[in-house]
């Protein structure tokens, strides 16, 4: 059975950035993992914040208050060698 992976990640545009709103989520008790940006997002400083899908709102929110500028927040699911990456439209 081949390996499942799923979690949404946002990219921005600064490392800096990337690593304040790291530690945005983890000051509210949320936990997020700084990853490599995957390489079907093109744009951006190279650093995402992962996240689990089921905080997706709640980390919106954050990002809401927090108005730091991003790329974009994109949702990546991997089945074996199979990825599938989607942008999430901001609403």
């Amino acid at each position: 059975m081949p390996v499942v992976e799923e979690f949404n990640f946002i990219s921005f545009n600064s490392r800096q950035h990337a690593l304040y709103f790291s530690q945005l989520l983890k000051n509210a008790g949320y936990d997020s993992q700084i990853i490599s940006t995957p390489k079907g997002v093109a744009l951006g400083c190279g650093l995402s914040v992962k996240f689990s899908p089921h905080i997706t709102s709640n980390v919106y929110n954050i990002y809401k208050q927090s108005r730091l500028p991003i790329v974009g927040f994109y949702s990546m699911k991997r089945i074996g060698n199979y990825r599938e990456l989607v942008r999430i439209p901001l609403k």
